[in-house]
């Protein structure tokens, strides 16, 4: 994949992954829980453009985040986004797992981060009471994130490999 092709692919997934995240905030779904299909992008980042773009994506999600819907919302999306990514590009790197573990593993490691930012902005512990929603929560979304992925990031593959 040539420079000026990589750049522009990685445009496109953080604009993706930017919109996604926006477009998510709008589904009314039960005790904030969101479907986590923003993640999608960054995997295809781990996936086909390494390390140093795919966190690039997450950290400039963050920032979108910040810049639409607060400090608060900033803090628990990079908090999230940055866990989620470590343990997504980990066992990426480290085993053959399948995009639905990544993701699975994703989407719980980012309810972490988050229930960890929580209670730091709070300077409370009670919010772990919440800690089985997200367990559940994230396990859904995670599974279904992880299908979409299994079915999206090979398709993509061939026609990014052919690109030099």
């Amino acid at each position: 994949m040539n420079k000026a092709y990589k750049a522009a692919f990685s445009g496109i997934l953080l604009a993706l992954s930017a919109a996604i995240s926006a477009v998510e905030t709008l589904i009314p779904l039960p005790l904030g829980v969101k479907p986590g299909f923003s993640n999608l992008p960054v995997m295809t980042a781990i996936s086909e453009l390494g390390t140093g773009i795919s966190f690039s994506i997450v950290l400039l999600k963050s920032l979108f985040v910040l810049l639409t819907r607060g400090a608060t919302a900033f803090f628990m999306s990079l908090s999230g986004g940055l866990l989620s990514f470590a343990v997504m590009l980990l066992i990426f790197r480290k085993t053959r797992a399948s995009f639905l573990l990544i993701s699975l593993c994703g989407a719980l490691a980012h309810n972490a981060g988050q229930i960890i930012a929580a209670c730091f902005i709070m300077y409370n512990t009670a919010v772990l009471s919440y800690l089985p929603v997200l367990i559940v929560s994230g396990t859904v979304a995670g599974i279904v994130t992880g299908i979409a992925a299994n079915l999206i990031i090979p398709k993509l593959k061939p026609f990014l490999r052919r690109t030099k």
